[in-house]
């Protein structure tokens, strides 16, 4: 059986933005608040966390700072 999570990120999406180690997981919709904001790298690394440690199945999350 396939699983799928679709992770949403923020509209702010920094491609030269540093890796900064951390990111929040929220809820189907992405904060509006100006501050929301996530590197490409901070991204990349939310990815591989979820593929090596599911914790989200089925469903649609936000990722952000």
């Amino acid at each position: 059986m396939i699983d799928w999570v679709v992770l949403t990120p923020p509209a702010l999406l920094e491609s030269t933005g540093p890796r900064s180690g951390c990111y929040r997981i929220g809820g189907e919709i992405v904060p509006q608040s100006a501050s929301a904001h996530l590197s490409h790298a901070d991204l990349a690394v939310a990815v591989i966390d979820e593929i090596d440690t599911p914790r989200h199945h089925r469903t649609r999350v936000s990722v952000f700072n």
